[in-house]
């Protein structure tokens, strides 16, 4: 569901840049106040699982497209909303600014669709169910139903976004609406069980509860740094070795706009590094012939790459805060160097 640039007016572009700007500022705001040690390493261990994640597209039910794993629900119920949104909106930048993957103009909507509404709609409606359903069962079927619902909001975000962005008449807005929602409604179940599935593991399996986020509550910062590797193991692992193999076909919304028209404003990509995953070298050499094999073996790199640098983040970010003064939460001590 990232957004190319020029598909939205720029109009619309800069106001949700406002607004997703004032959303991630307020939420590292609260985290000054809320911080503890695990906060840093849980949230840039959950924004690695969640780039990997979003880089294997999963067939949709014998349909010609595609659908990714948002993540916004998943990051918010282990680190909460606020941090989950840090962590989407550090996931969308590294996608941009690497690979080209969403564009600089609407960067702003992206963050807008998939960590602020798609995040904070989710994370509501699994503090809903949870509160009537309260043990391990409604921690899982409050973040299975949240995630499917982020999904849903996030698609109806964009169709709000795309309606002000061009006048009247210019598109078939209805059908563009149609499309969004029922393919996303499919998505949405793979989220949800992409969701539900790492959350069974990590409350009924590993015996984690306590790395699901309690608000009010400062998290145990005990072991922190054994789950940060392990997860950022994980990740590495799906990067390199199922992100190759991911669905061709096109995407949610690229399957709207191909199908609606829209799809034919998007702007080329710009990035710094990769465009779309791509490592050229890798054409400069024997493996090219093979074509095939190039293909998969630059996603493998990319996400390599990608996965990596999120690491690097959330490690140098970690460091600094750890020689954060004493009067602030949590414990001073390196989260990370914990096993």
């Amino acid at each position: 569901m990232h957004i190319a640039d020029a598909i939205l007016s720029p109009l619309v572009c800069g106001g949700t840049a406002v607004l997703s700007a004032a959303a991630v500022a307020y939420s590292l705001r609260t985290l000054q106040n809320q911080q503890t040690a695990r906060t840093v390493p849980l949230t840039g261990m959950l924004a690695a699982m969640v780039f990997a994640g979003q880089m294997v597209n999963f067939p949709l039910f014998g349909l010609p497209v595609s659908g990714h794993l948002l993540g916004g629900v998943l990051a918010s119920v282990v680190v909460g909303p606020h941090a989950g949104l840090i962590a989407i909106a550090t996931v969308l930048a590294i996608q941009m600014l690497l690979f080209g993957d969403g564009g600089w103009l609407a960067y702003g909507a992206n963050v807008l669709n998939m960590g602020v509404v798609g995040g904070f709609v989710g994370y509501a409606v699994y503090r809903f169910v949870r509160s009537r359903w309260p043990g391990e069962r409604g921690i899982v079927l409050g973040a299975v139903l949240g995630a499917w619902l982020s999904v849903m909001a996030a698609s109806f975000a964009f169709c709000l976004e795309f309606a002000l962005s061009h006048p009247a008449g210019a598109f078939d807005l209805t059908r563009i609406v149609t499309l969004m929602t029922s393919l996303h409604a499919l998505i949405g179940i793979g989220e949800a069980l992409i969701t539900g599935l790492v959350l069974a593991y990590v409350v009924g399996v590993a015996r984690r509860v306590d790395l699901i986020y309690q608000p009010g509550e400062e998290g145990a910062a005990a072991r922190v740094g054994r789950v940060f590797w392990l997860g950022v193991g994980a990740a590495l692992v799906v990067a390199a070795f199922a992100a190759p193999f991911a669905s061709g076909y096109a995407d949610g919304l690229e399957a709207v706009g191909e199908r609606t028209g829209f799809g034919e404003l998007a702007a080329e990509p710009r990035t710094i590094w990769l465009t779309d995953y791509a490592v050229p070298w890798l054409e400069e050499t024997g493996l090219a012939k093979g074509g095939h094999l190039a293909d998969k073996l630059a996603v493998s790199l990319a996400g390599l790459v990608g996965t990596l640098a999120i690491v690097v983040v959330a490690v140098v970010c970690d460091r600094l805060l750890c020689r954060r003064p004493a009067g602030m939460t949590g414990s001073p001590a390196d989260p990370l160097a914990g096993a």
